[in-house]
């Protein structure tokens, strides 16, 4: 794209052909005031706070709206500028009530900033009081009308970047509120993801969330400390903000990402309230049906006992969570692995997980990265659901998809084993039976769009023999078959969305990947598959900790260590099988039950805002999470406390070289040279 230059306020600024004013003031670090400009949005100029004048043009021109044309000379602070800013200031105060010492967001108001920064100190306007209602219906988030300031950024960030529409504008001028599914109260919408990317993105107090209200304000906060949330495969970067040694808020904070700077509900609402969960923070010895309080050295001491003669036994295991930092698994393998040369070392999600390895290794050996980053979701023609669930696996992944469908105009199909989660937004729905028939779905559809047979799918002669075979295999009509068909035939680059459901079956995700090539879906990164990797960093674990083949539950074990993140439950299977082991040592940051009541040692673990390390992210990145606040009490690292077992146990951990990330699928060749591959090479 060709560079421009502008001259503001006498400075020289760079930028692209296509920019605004905005864009390129903020690309040069020159500060031009606004209330309804939020980069990543689509700018609107509806607030005028953001006028600049150009040389040789006689209007005011709004900075976010405009573009920027080589050779522009602007200005951006003459006292014209001012005065009419401070006008549009005065009238927006004028609109509505905005009594700022009644206000719980009061010193953390942007409208309130920038009345200070233009001497507003009276209005010279009537006040019109409208006496709009206070929404107070839904749990979590309350709007106060009276309080909006008509910038529509929630309306926008709701639309473009969560992609339910749940938030629109009813009538015209100062009588213009925000609503919600067409009229309804908030509270009462059937869209609302409880997200709250309205509330992060309000400029003033209309929109705020419950919890954190009265938390303190931003700017009284002691620190904010940016990191990484760790509950799905996007890991979205967050920043948290703390006050006197406790979270106050979480927000997102990477707007220019394709999240725009939002977060789910996951990471809006459990990492704050984990920090107010029960903590496990000294060691703990059953005795009986009760725990008794014990020193490190004790604990340690017990477990190593224990440990030992397990080990000499062939019957112990490790499990740990795939919310693991890159560092902490490097640990485990360090000592189990390497130390201890142990076989029996997991992770609780590894059925998932030596799914996606198994069906994912032909292609790896072919040199191609055989899924892509989750945010190519949004460039796609034609999003392909195979059996997710991505409102409850990845619900950032699920705006994608939202916005994919709605305001890019993708094609949305749900092929699954599944109801559908997308409802009126699906252009096709098809739903199987069972997740094998599902999974017979997808073969079926390989070689229907191959063009040729693939052992293990269908008898392949004719397209509408082949469709009247598949039809009856998986319960799905001929005609809905004809139309995924022709939908997929047509698609320029299709993404498929594979979830857990079907991840289990190693050849189910060939399969997936066979039809993603079959449909020419190659992306820069990789084949247009989008794996739902179960955890912030599940790519990590893959290549530390994930056993190749399931040992848990096949045996009664006499001894087992579990480390637990604490904020995912553990399934049923998982649960069972360690509530029939021997013994039991149990390493958690919470009193998570039913977790913590299968142990015979429960020992303390830093929680996610006391740990440091990286994560492998869907979106091929590795990221790092932060020490949000020290660890209190005698909660320990795990570097420490592995050293002293390793004492204990008498042996040496090993020293692995290089991080578990360095090598997760890496391309070596184009995807666009990637051949399908036989089922029955998975199967052996």
């Amino acid at each position: 794209m060709k560079d421009i230059t502008l001259i503001i306020d006498g400075k020289s600024c760079k930028g692209a052909q296509g920019d605004t004013i905005m864009e390129v003031a903020r690309k040069n670090d020159v500060y031009i005031p606004a209330l309804c400009y939020l980069e990543g949005l689509t700018p609107i100029g509806s607030c005028r706070m953001c006028v600049v004048e150009v040389e040789k043009n006689p209007k005011m021109l709004t900075a976010c709206t405009t573009p920027a044309l080589d050779g522009m000379v602007v200005h951006t602070q003459t006292e014209k500028l001012r005065e009419y800013r401070r006008q549009m200031l005065e009238l927006i105060f004028a609109g509505r009530n905005h009594f700022c010492m009644y206000c719980s967001q009061s010193g953390d108001c942007e409208l309130q900033d920038l009345a200070i920064e233009h001497g507003m100190d009276s209005v010279r306007y009537p006040y019109l009081y409208a006496g709009f209602e206070n929404d107070a219906t839904h749990s979590d988030i309350q709007i106060d009308h009276n309080r909006c300031i008509l910038c529509l950024r929630c309306i926008r960030v709701c639309a473009e970047k969560v992609g339910t529409h749940t938030l629109d504008l009813q009538k015209r001028g100062w009588n213009a509120t925000v609503i919600s599914d067409l009229g309804r109260r908030l509270g009462e919408s059937d869209t609302c993801t409880t997200c709250g990317a309205c509330a992060q993105v309000c400029p003033t107090g209309t929109i705020t969330l419950r919890e954190f209200a009265y938390r303190g304000r931003r700017k009284d906060c002691d620190d904010v400390i940016e990191s990484v949330c760790p509950l799905c495969p996007v890991g979205c970067r967050i920043k948290v903000y703390v006050r006197t040694g406790s979270i106050a808020r979480v927000e997102g904070t990477a707007v220019t990402e394709p999240d725009g700077g939002q977060l789910c509900r996951k990471g809006r609402w459990t990492l704050p309230r984990s920090s107010e969960r029960e903590r496990i923070s000294v060691p703990m010895i059953r005795e009986g049906s009760h725990y008794r309080e014990a020193d490190w050295e004790e604990a340690l001491g017990l477990v190593a006992e224990k440990f030992k003669k397990a080990h000499e036994a062939d019957s112990d295991g490790v499990l740990v969570s795939s919310l693991c930092t890159d560092e902490e698994l490097v640990l485990f393998v360090s000592l189990f692995k390497d130390g201890l040369d142990m076989e029996r070392l997991d992770t609780f999600d590894g059925d998932i997980l030596r799914g996606f390895v198994k069906g994912f290794e032909p292609f790896s050996r072919q040199g191609v990265r055989p899924f892509t980053a989750a945010h190519n979701i949004l460039e796609s023609d034609c999003l392909v659901n195979l059996s997710a669930e991505p409102d409850d696996e990845a619900p950032v992944i699920a705006s994608y998809m939202r916005v994919g469908a709605l305001r890019n105009g993708a094609a949305l199909l749900n092929l699954s084993c599944i109801p559908n989660p997308y409802g009126d937004l699906t252009d096709i729905d098809a739903v199987a039976p069972t997740p094998e028939q599902s999974a017979a779905l997808v073969q079926g559809l390989v070689d229907l769009v191959a063009g040729f047979k693939v052992p293990g799918g269908g008898q392949v002669g004719s397209d509408q023999d082949a469709m009247a075979r598949l039809s009856k295999k998986t319960g799905i009509p001929e005609e809905t078959i004809e139309e995924i068909l022709e939908r997929l035939r047509a698609a320029r680059k299709p993404v498929f969305l594979l979830g857990g459901c079907l991840s289990r079956n190693p050849a189910a995700v060939t399969s997936a990947v066979n039809l993603a090539i079959a449909c020419g879906a190659f992306f820069d990164d990789g084949i247009g598959v989008v794996p739902l990797v179960s955890s912030g960093n599940s790519l990590g674990t893959i290549n530390t900790v994930l056993a190749k083949e399931p040992w848990i539950g096949e045996k009664k074990l006499d001894f087992l260590y579990v480390y637990s993140s604490g904020l995912v439950p553990e399934d049923a299977a998982s649960l069972s099988a360690i509530s029939g082991t021997k013994f039991v040592v149990v390493q958690c940051p919470f009193w998570a039950q039913p977790l913590v009541n299968l142990a015979d040692v429960l020992l303390p673990a830093p929680a996610w805002y006391e740990r440091s390390g990286h994560y492998c992210t869907i979106e091929g990145e590795r990221r790092r999470l932060n020490v949000v606040v020290p660890p209190k009490g005698e909660v320990r690292g795990l570097a420490s406390i592995l050293k002293d077992l390793a004492a204990g146990l008498g042996v040496q951990p090993g020293r692995p070289e290089g991080s578990p990330c360095e090598n997760v699928y890496a391309s070596e060749k184009p995807p666009t040279e990637a051949r399908m591959v036989l089922l029955e090479e998975v199967r052996k």
